[in-house]
């Protein structure tokens, strides 16, 4: 398993960094929160579904590489507003891995060096709130919701976003699909807990579904 194929399905779900960092604005500071702290760790399961309608229409080879991972991990090492610093893991099921570094503006939704994780937002967003603060541009939550753990009941809030977008692999640039995104995320910790990305193709017609679940954490009693 390459390092190119880790980078791949760490970019697998890019859609949801583009639409959720925008354009970053400065404007006056405002201290929001960050819930995560240095030591926690937040384990995904990654599995990708292919809907093929049209017959021998092949399947990008790099999305069904996100069936081979075992886990994604996300280690939080530093917290320091609005940044958070933290080391991403990718397991495969063939034994194989690769870590990178990363750090994440909280405020804009920006990362820094080779990580590309970008699942923790400030903490006790409202509906309506910007899911980034300092970004007018970006998406804003659209729901809450309550959902049941090992350790009791928590609130999460919902967001969406879609987008059409041209297929860089077309050197023609007429192939485009639209990403559908939804996400929840635990409001008190302000981490990723669901993600899925729904991305369809116009010609060939392909339906690419990609779901990240959170499985294992030592702050959430998830399983």
């Amino acid at each position: 398993m390459s390092k190119k194929t880790y980078l791949v399905i760490v970019a697998v779900v890019v859609l949801a960094v583009v639409l959720i960092a925008g354009i970053y604005v400065l404007r006056s500071h405002q201290k929001w929160e960050i819930g995560v702290k240095a030591g926690d760790e937040f384990t995904y399961k990654m599995t990708g579904c292919a809907d093929v309608p049209e017959f021998d229409v092949a399947i990008p080879a790099n999305y069904l590489d996100v069936n081979k991972t075992d886990y994604y991990r996300v280690k939080i090492t530093n917290v320091e507003y609005p940044f958070v610093t933290y080391i991403e893991t990718t397991q495969f099921k063939n034994g194989t891995s690769f870590s990178a570094e990363g750090t994440l503006n909280v405020e804009n939704g920006a990362n820094t060096n080779e990580g590309g994780f970008w699942g923790i937002f400030v903490t006790n967003l409202k509906v309506g709130s910007l899911s980034r603060p300092t970004v007018p541009e970006g998406i804003t939550v659209n729901d809450t919701e309550t959902r049941s753990y090992l350790d009791g009941d928590r609130q999460t809030i919902f967001l969406y976003a879609s987008g059409t977008f041209y297929d860089t692999d077309d050197e023609t640039l007429s192939r485009t699909y639209i990403t559908y995104t939804y996400l929840h995320v635990d409001k008190e910790i302000g981490i990723l807990v669901e993600l899925k990305d729904i991305q369809m193709y116009n010609d060939p017609k392909i339906i690419l579904t990609t779901t990240w679940e959170l499985v294992d954490s030592n702050v959430l009693q998830v399983s």
